[in-house]
């Protein structure tokens, strides 16, 4: 593909030489305080940012540091209830080795065997921090008890079947009828003593849930638990033993199952409520498939941490904010005769030249103050004669304003007198219409239909042709009256705008087959006849509108009041058109009887808005008020 390499034109050169130009003219706009700050902040905030890295970086190695720390001491934890579990299971094997040793005559145990067996369960509730086995259990060589601890044995259920004491390995986690995971250790006599088996079941103490030589107060606020393979809370260092599945098991359980350790994170909702992050840290025990959970509330944690980024960016801030403040007092001695200068200048330049110009500074700084001065005192002068002259043009264009204010009043006036002339008018005539060329065609049509009547029965032709002719006086009747109603509806006379729109919403919708649907208010107090005619009038023509030009379907048309306004909705599902291009063109068209509506509702202080868009329907909304009727009413 070949790429066009053609040398810049003199116009891109132009462009480029432009915007050179705009960039080096906004930078030397820029103050000279403002660019000892600029520099001053991008140095202050440049160092406090390396310093704030390379603090906040040791601070984040030191948050690691305490979540390996946590860790540590779960698995100091465990390793300490391994010691115990590996403890009682030494106790066991020298409990039973010393009973083979003193048990010689097959049978019942003598009171020396029976002894051992109690030093036994205290020595194991010494190893097991003050919390004694939940049994302790001999067997002979034929399967039977021959000693046990049978008040504990029972309370665990265990009375009926005993065989899980029979383990060739030690120690080996049991589980009870509850579910309950329990702990056995136990050992095997030699065939020739008459006994089988020595067997404890032990649950480790809570207590052992505790780290040594540590203080919560050191540590802050932190919770141990004891959790077996299945998830399920053996013990806690709270003392309580609640069996069942740890809250953590979503976040632990795949240490678990895997027999790792490690440290993650997860929210928990106090007895208040309120979610608060936590650490839990997970450490497995190597004699048997359980595990520790160490959990602490992260701020208790990372207490240290956080104060310390607390700190550090404070330190920060406040270093950026120090030197800037240094840098704003430095440069203030420098630039201030300077600003001084220019403010006096920039209201010079807004138009306010009282005051004069005190000089200040030395050298060219002095100078340049009395040449200010003196140009502001030729200024002034020049001013005080712009003023006058502003005076005189002021006073000259509040006469002709209100002259032309004067001439818009008249015209409406005048303009409300057109209306109100026309409407009298159309009254006129429609009662001219109406008593005389009515009668008159009523009159023909009762003659014709007369001279009908007493033409012979031979005379048909004739009969056809009054036939006819009364049709055609009658068609003739029909059209005056509806002009009549056009012209002036007497219904809007005699019973109220409400009657007057429904029926002609009536008379021209319903008769062209459109749906309409009708929400009429009354109105509660008798409307002036300029409100009465103008709001009927846009009813009017919006109907006429819909009628001859919108091809709708569906009409709906309402009309409310309330204590100081009349308001009136027509609505179509019709063709609709742009609202922007409807303007009245020299033939006058549709648009003139849109801005008469305009005009109309305006002339009573009120508004009218047209809502259309092509293929979306058209909506007519006005609102007349009514207190604001015009004074020649």
């Amino acid at each position: 593909m070949d790429v066009s390499t053609d040398p810049p034109t003199d116009s891109d050169q132009d462009s480029s030489s432009t915007v050179s130009a705009s960039h080096a003219s906004r930078l030397n706009n820029i103050g000279l305080q403002r660019r000892v700050m600029a520099y001053a902040f991008i140095g202050m905030t440049t160092l406090a940012a390396i310093f704030a890295f390379v603090a906040l970086d040791a601070v984040d190695k030191s948050s690691d540091a305490i979540l390996r720390e946590r860790l540590n001491l779960a698995t100091t934890v465990a390793q300490s209830i391994d010691q115990t579990i590996l403890a009682s299971k030494s106790l066991v094997l020298r409990a039973a080795s010393d009973i083979a040793s003193a048990h010689s005559v097959p049978g019942d145990l003598t009171v020396h065997e029976v002894s051992m067996l109690e030093s036994l369960e205290a020595s194991l509730t010494d190893v097991n921090v003050g919390t004694s086995p939940q049994s302790i259990v001999l067997f002979d060589s034929s399967g039977d008890v021959v000693w046990s601890g049978s008040e504990r044995l029972a309370g665990v259920g265990l009375d009926d079947d005993l065989e899980f004491f029979y383990q060739e390995e030690s120690p080996v986690v049991l589980t009870s009828d509850s579910g309950d995971s329990m702990l056995s250790v136990g050992a095997a006599f030699p065939p020739d003593t008459g006994l089988a088996y020595l067997g404890a079941i032990i649950l480790p103490s809570h207590a052992l849930l505790s780290i040594s030589g540590a203080t919560d107060a050191e540590l802050g606020e932190y919770r141990l638990e004891l959790l077996d393979a299945n998830g399920r809370v053996i013990a806690d260092s709270t003392g309580d033993e609640l069996n069942d599945q740890s809250r953590h098991l979503e976040i632990v359980g795949e240490l678990i199952a895997d027999r790792d350790g490690g440290v993650s994170h997860h929210a928990a909702v106090d007895e208040r409520g309120v979610s608060v992050d936590h650490i839990v840290a997970y450490a497995p025990l190597s004699s048997v498939p359980w595990g520790v959970v160490l959990e602490q509330r992260e701020d208790a944690a990372l207490a240290l941490p956080s104060s310390l980024r607390r700190r550090i960016i404070v330190i920060a801030a406040a270093g950026v904010a120090a030197g800037l403040a240094m840098a704003w007092i430095t440069s203030r001695q420098v630039v201030q005769p300077l600003t001084r200068l220019t403010g006096r200048a920039r209201v010079i330049a807004g138009g306010d030249l009282s005051g004069a110009i005190a000089p200040e500074g030395q050298d060219e700084i002095r100078r340049l103050a009395e040449s200010f001065e003196a140009m502001r005192s030729q200024l002034e002068v020049s001013q005080h004669e712009l003023d006058e002259w502003s005076k005189e043009l002021e006073e000259r264009v509040r006469v002709r304003t209100a002259q032309l204010v004067q001439r818009d009043r008249e015209r409406d006036v005048l303009m409300n007198k057109v209306i109100s002339a026309q409407e009298d008018e159309r009254k006129r005539i429609a009662r001219d219409l109406h008593d005389q060329i009515g009668q008159t065609l009523t009159g023909l049509v009762m003659q014709i239909g007369g001279a009908e009547a007493t033409l012979e029965g031979d005379s048909k032709a004739v009969q056809e042709q009054l036939a006819s002719l009364r049709e055609s006086a009658s068609g003739a009747v029909e059209e005056v009256r509806r002009m009549m109603s056009d012209l002036r509806p007497s219904i809007l006379d005699d019973m109220g705008l409400e009657s007057a729109v429904s029926w002609y919403a009536e008379t021209h919708l319903e008769r062209e087959g459109i749906a309409t649907e009708l929400d009429l208010q009354k109105t509660a107090t008798p409307l002036s006849p300029n409100i009465e005619i103008s709001a009927f009038r846009v009813f009017q023509e919006a109907i006429t509108n819909v009628v001859k030009h919108a091809a709708a379907s569906n009409v709906r048309i309402s009309l409310k009041y309330d204590e100081r306004h009349v308001r009136g909705t027509i609505e179509d599902d019709g063709d609709g058109f742009e609202v922007s291009a409807a303007q009245p063109g020299a033939d006058g068209g549709w648009a003139v009887g849109l801005l008469g509506m305009t005009e109309r509702v305006g002339l009573l202080g009120g508004s009218l808005q047209i809502d259309s868009k092509p293929g979306e329907g058209t909506s007519v909304n006005f609102e007349i008020p009514l207190n604001n009727i015009p004074a020649n009413e």
